[in-house]
Parts: structure tokens; C-alpha cells; sequence
């Protein structure tokens, strides 16, 4: 490996303005010798191909092509006698030309052709390291999923006997008695909590749930009055275009569960005093829904494992939040990126859309 102190010698060599000016100073050493020095006039001709090389390592063909050009209209003038003269044949001075050319072709081609192998390298290498990432990130989603089936299967037996035994305390209860709303509430809430273990479930086994046409404007409003009840001192502003913008296709409520986690972990990063905006727009794509707040944004760390189950930046946090929502959109057919060029923290939501216009 090349010490730090060659490479930037290197990197000055070839740099433009060193490659002209060595063709100017050979030129130089060419005008001001006298024509009968034969060996430094021959001398002088082969240190052009200097460089031409140089330029052809730092830009390809084009540029070692660039440099023989230069060479050529420097060193013509004194070659035909018109600045001086070079006493070698005129046929060793044309031969000389052409060579330039063929230098500076045959070294930039092969040039380009290692900066293509380099390039493809590179792509394969980030593929592979993507890959790698999405092998981390599979084999943690398969332990979620072990996971919450186990759990699954714990609490769904105790829920049995309760939802039972609310259907029997609602026999004895009936409507008019003081305590018949507390045993709905129970019935209900079990209900939901049964609802909530199966979407769980479906999302550990990676079964996306049924998509249909649906207002992601509407969603988003909503997802933002949910997050508002929170009162941490954030406010939560929502845009959406007025003109109307084509309806979102995927599931509404798996879309408004990864809504809420992302405006939540928003929140959670803004901080008292901070902001959270939701905005939704079309484009080419599909329907677009940018999650911002005005915290610290993500780290080199955060980035790097985005989506990483079990992975959190927050004190207590379990890290399922934004697995839980990058799994649920990529099941619909949709993407979660991040947006690291705009101050903060940004998650870009993005839905294929339908023909269908839904009014903001």
C-alpha cells in the first residue's frame, strides 16, 4: 500500500496544470538546445510520453489523447523549423507524433478498463454488504416471528378465559346495570386485544394484509390526531396537497400502524418544543409521505441499521418500531427510506398509487 505521501505526490502529478507544464518545459529544453546536440533533441522527444501517461492514468483515453495533441502542437512548430530545429529525420519526427497518439490511446484504454473493474468491484462489494445486511435482518425478523408466536400462544389462552368469562358476567349484567358498561368494556377490549395478537401474528409470519384503494391524506390526518394525544410538548402539522392526489393502494390500517410509529419515534426526537411535520405528495412512484422532525436527525450508527430489529437509540426502546413498519410497507409493495439531506430526521413513506383521485 502506498504511503500517504506518495499518493499525494501522485495526486499533484496528475493534476492538469503539472501535465502542461511539463509538456511546456520539454518544449522549452527543445527550443533552446542547439541542433547539432542530437542525443538531448532525441532525449527531449521521449520525455514527452511523460506526460501523456500521466494524463492518460488521471483521465482515460480522452485524456492521454488531450496530452498527445498538446505535445504535438508544442513540439510541430520546432520539428518543421519553425521555432528552432530538431535535427532528426523527418520521418523519425512524424513517426515520433504518431506514437504520442498511440501512447496516449493504448494507456488511457486500459485505464478505463481498470476504473471499470474498480467501479464493478465496488458494486459488487456494496452488494454484498447489502446482502449481508438483509441476511442480519432476516434472520432477526425469524426470531420476532419465533417470538411472538410463543407469546402469541401464552396470551391468547388467558384472553380465551377472559373474553369467556365477560360473555358470562354479560348474563348476569344486562343493559341498565351499573356494571354492564364495565363488562363491556372488558368484552370489547378483549376483542381487540385478540384483533391486535392476529395483525401481530400475520406480520411475523409476513403475511401482508388484504390492499386496497384508500386516501393516504386522511390517514395521515388521522395518525396525527392520534399523535397529538400524546401532549409531549411537540407539535404535529400535516400537509397535504388541496388539489386532490391519486389513492394509495396497501393496507389502511398495517399503513396506519407504521404511520403512527414513525410520527411517534418523530416526537420522541423532537422533544418538548420540537416539530414533526407529515407531508404527502404524488409523484411518478406513487403517493409519498414524509415523516420530518427537528431533532438531531439519524446517526452514522442509526442509518447503518435502519429497519434492524431490536436496534434502538432510545433509553427503554425495544428497536421493533421501525422493523415492525419497513416489514409491513415492503409487504405492501412499498419502500421506507431515509433522507439524510435535509437537517433532522427524515423517513421518506412511499405507496404504489392507483387511477383513482382521492380530495385532500
Amino acid at each position: 500500500m502506498a504511503s500517504p505521501a506518495r499518493s499525494n505526490l501522485w495526486r499533484r502529478l496528475e493534476k492538469p496544470g503539472t501535465v502542461a507544464a511539463m509538456i511546456v518545459c520539454v518544449s522549452l529544453l527543445h527550443y533552446s538546445t542547439a541542433m547539432h546536440v542530437h542525443e538531448a533533441h532525441g532525449i527531449y522527444r521521449r520525455l514527452y510520453y511523460f506526460p501523456i501517461i500521466l494524463a492518460a492514468f488521471r483521465y482515460g483515453a480522452r485524456g492521454g489523447l488531450v496530452a498527445a495533441f498538446t505535445t504535438c502542437a508544442f513540439y510541430a512548430p520546432h520539428a518543421f523549423g519553425l521555432i528552432g530545429f530538431d535535427p532528426a529525420y523527418t520521418l523519425e519526427k512524424s513517426l515520433e507524433m504518431v506514437l504520442y497518439f498511440a501512447v496516449g490511446l493504448v494507456s488511457g484504454i486500459l485505464v478505463d478498463r481498470e476504473h471499470t473493474t474498480l467501479r464493478q468491484l465496488r458494486r459488487t462489494l456494496d452488494d454484498r454488504d447489502r446482502m449481508a445486511g438483509e441476511l442480519v435482518r432476516s434472520e432477526r425478523l425469524a426470531a420476532v416471528g419465533r417470538l411472538s408466536a410463543g407469546l402469541a400462544h401464552e396470551i391468547r389462552n388467558p384472553l380465551a378465559s377472559i373474553s369467556g368469562a365477560s360473555e358470562v358476567l354479560g348474563d348476569d349484567f344486562p343493559a341498565g346495570h351499573p356494571k354492564a358498561g364495565l363488562v363491556g368494556i372488558l368484552r370489547d377490549e378483549s376483542r381487540r386485544l385478540n384483533d391486535v395478537l392476529t395483525r401481530f401474528l400475520a406480520f411475523a409470519r409476513g403475511a401482508p394484509g388484504p390492499a386496497a384503494p384508500f386516501d393516504l391524506g386522511a390517514e395521515v390526518r388521522a395518525v396525527a390526531e392520534l399523535a397529538r394525544q400524546r401532549d409531549v410538548g411537540a407539535a404535529v402539522v400535516v400537509t397535504v396537497p388541496t388539489g386532490g392526489l391519486p389513492a394509495a393502494l396497501g393496507n389502511r390500517e398495517q399503513v396506519r400502524q407504521a404511520l403512527l410509529n414513525l410520527a411517534l419515534n418523530g416526537l420522541a426526537a423532537a422533544g418538548p418544543g420540537g416539530r414533526v411535520e407529515l407531508a404527502v405528495r404524488a409523484d411518478d412512484d406513487g403517493v409519498v409521505c414524509r415523516v420530518a422532525d427537528n431533532g438531531p436527525g439519524f446517526s452514522d450508527e442509526a442509518a447503518a441499521n435502519f429497519g434492524t430489529p431490536f436496534f434502538s437509540t432510545t433509553a427503554g426502546g425495544t428497536g421493533l418500531g421501525l422493523a415492525t413498519s419497513l416489514r409491513l410497507i415492503e409487504d405492501l409493495g412499498g419502500t421506507l427510506t431515509l433522507d439524510r439531506s435535509v437537517p433532522g430526521g427524515c423517513v421518506v413513506l412511499r405507496l404504489p398509487a392507483t387511477a383513482v383521485a382521492a380530495k385532500g
